[in-house]
């Protein structure tokens, strides 16, 4: 009788128990359902680039630092404004700089060097976001044509369709449609300037994308 009472106890304990674990199952997925329906529609991932791919993507990247540096050095647009001498200003929504450092460790690290995991999504959207925001910043300016790097800029962004993320809604800066026209030359200057440093990452970052060192 007594071994009877406790088969039983251990039955009932059991289905208790069941039912535990299927209450917070179900806790669970309606939690992760109304995070969906909340948050809408998730980004997609992107895959990863092959090897040709990106390599065509990183010397794109390339031919697009010489072009921004060209514009730099236009005097036709900067005459007399001195834009060397102006400060560099990046887009600072994007974390490209540290989302794209190399892989690191302990022996390989400089001082001071903080230890880091490459993540090659991560890497690629700030890349995405990075380059719509500066497509459309160019694509924005009206006081002089800018329109051939606007377009090596949407190119880089087409012909590299593994960064492709739901838009992230990148916008002009507002300082480059606004105010005095001599002022808008001055900021035009300092954007180029931080595109320039910007995309020099972008293109050291397919590079070594390209090289797949981070996939050892």
């Amino acid at each position: 009788m007594v071994r009877i009472i406790g088969v039983i106890h251990w039955l009932v304990l059991t289905d208790i128990v069941s039912s535990l674990h299927t209450d917070l199952a179900s806790c669970v997925l309606l939690l992760a359902l109304s995070c969906q329906v909340s948050m809408g529609t998730p980004m997609r991932m992107p895959r990863s680039l092959d090897s040709g791919k990106c390599s065509q993507c990183a010397d794109l990247s390339r031919e697009l630092v010489k072009n921004v540096k060209k514009l730099l050095d236009n005097e036709n647009l900067f005459g007399g404004l001195n834009c060397s001498e102006q400060r560099v200003e990046v887009n600072s929504k994007t974390q490209t700089v540290l989302a794209c450092e190399p892989n690191t460790d302990m022996n390989t690290r400089c001082s001071g060097q903080r230890n880091t995991t490459f993540s090659e999504s991560e890497c690629l959207r700030n890349i995405r976001a990075d380059l719509e925001h500066y497509a459309a910043s160019l694509q924005a300016y009206k006081q002089a044509d800018l329109s051939s790097t606007a377009q090596d800029t949407q190119n880089l962004l087409n012909i590299c369709p593994s960064t492709q993320w739901v838009s992230s809604s990148q916008v002009a800066d507002p300082k480059l449609t606004s105010g005095d026209p001599v002022d808008q030359r001055v900021h035009l200057c300092k954007v180029l300037k931080g595109f320039h440093l910007r995309v020099i990452t972008i293109s050291r970052a397919m590079g070594y994308i390209s090289a797949g060192d981070h996939r050892k």
